[in-house]
């Protein structure tokens, strides 16, 4: 009986330890989303990322197991330091269980390494660099949903038979913009492309007339725009302005990927250029139904980014639901587990090194002819699988599973 008795104890504290390390901490459950909301990203992530979380929420009521769900937003205005303080903040004060968006690589990093030390957890969905599953990967803190460097370089890459082979780099002169044209090079060398040139503007930039004439000077075939935001809206205008299609150069305008942003453009400057995008609203019915709801509600379209993180929040709010914790390597663990089909992707799969592989699409911005309707704007070229783009595991990037 004594024996017995051990056991029975023994049991009783295991079974209570594994409630204690299978529940939602402080009571509550608190998603940060820290984004541009005042700069050039704010269209889009910033506020429309916000209403995607707050959407993700909804979805479950706005509670968890009778937890109420939170979503609080701030402003890192493209400084790491500012995202740092933030992210402290929300992580000591405010008990934030879950920081996502993060558009900006160099704040994305800066956040990261605060997450990893507090554990915390980040949802990247709109920093781009690769880096995030490669040298500064760490698959218990961390998932990279929506795009990277690596994979829009071999997306592009896959292209050039239909786009050029020799190339002119216009790039945005920070860290996103820098990985993206190495891996846009690394990518379209083996199929027999070249690059010419290379030119870097600063973020922010208004006026691409000097940084597009040496384009113009290069003759290149394509002119790659490695940019984003409103750096990407002002480049492609600068570009039709300045007759680069009208002379026979193609625009890759990489970082034109968003309806809104095309709108803001205009079909009559963007029609013609080529981009790749981890998104489009017709790919299944939660696709139409989430641009339709997020219309009603912000009366834009979203951007691939915002569609993103609905898609990221939603399945991290899908496993705090499944194990009862916010604990990240619990969490992480279950979203790994569980396919992935919603308003995003049809088919992702969260792989142990962080990276959410999906389909992705090269597509072209429709002629106004074309267009059927307001948001009817841009064509896919080609469908291409998520394991034939994004960076394989076999290459062995991530050093965090080196060490498993």
């Amino acid at each position: 009986m004594r024996v017995s008795g051990l056991a029975a104890s023994a049991l009783a504290l295991m079974l209570a330890s594994t409630c204690v390390h299978a529940e939602i901490a402080n009571g509550s459950i608190k998603i940060g989303v820290l984004t541009d909301l005042s700069g050039g990203y704010e269209q889009n992530s910033g506020n429309g990322s916000v209403e995607a979380a707050k959407m993700a929420a909804e979805d479950f009521g706005g509670k968890i197991n009778g937890v109420p769900i939170t979503v609080l937003a701030g402003d890192h205005q493209n400084k790491p330091d500012v995202g740092v303080s933030l992210a402290n903040r929300w992580f000591d004060v405010d008990k934030v269980d879950v920081i996502t968006d993060l558009v900006n690589s160099a704040v994305g990093f800066a956040v990261l390494d605060i997450a990893k030390a507090k554990n915390r957890m980040v949802l990247l969905t709109s920093a781009g660099s690769a880096d995030f599953t490669g040298k500064a990967c760490d698959p218990d803190h961390s998932v990279h949903w929506v795009y990277d460097t690596y994979q829009i370089g071999r997306t592009i890459g896959q292209a050039v038979p239909q786009l050029g082979k020799s190339w002119f780099f216009i790039t945005a002169d920070y860290a996103f913009g820098h990985a993206l044209e190495q891996a846009v090079t690394a990518a379209i060398k083996p199929f027999g492309a070249t690059v010419v040139g290379s030119v870097k503007a600063p973020l922010g930039t208004t006026d691409f007339s000097s940084f597009v004439l040496q384009a113009q000077a290069s003759k290149a075939e394509v002119v790659a725009l490695n940019n984003g935001g409103d750096d990407g809206i002002n480049s492609v205008k600068a570009a039709r302005e300045f007759g680069l299609i009208a002379g026979g150069q193609k625009i890759a305008a990489l970082g034109l990927d968003s309806l809104p942003a095309i709108k803001s453009t205009s079909l009559e400057v963007a029609q013609g250029s080529m981009f790749t995008t981890t998104w489009t609203p017709d790919i299944n019915p939660e696709a139409a139904a989430f641009m339709k709801r997020f219309i009603e509600r912000r009366k834009t379209a979203p951007s691939t980014f915002q569609v993103g993180t609905y898609s990221a929040v939603l399945n991290y709010l899908k496993a705090v639901q499944a194990t009862n914790s916010t604990d990240p390597k619990t969490v992480i663990a279950k979203m790994r587990a569980t396919p992935i089909k919603d308003a995003f992707t049809n088919h992702g799969v969260l792989r142990e090194d962080g990276r959410m592989v999906h389909d992705v699409f090269l597509v072209q911005v429709k002629t106004p002819a074309e267009s059927k309707s307001e948001w009817d704007l841009i064509k896919v070229v080609r469908q291409m699988k998520g394991d034939d783009v994004f960076r394989p595991l076999s290459a062995n990037a991530c050093p965090a599973l080196a060490k498993k």
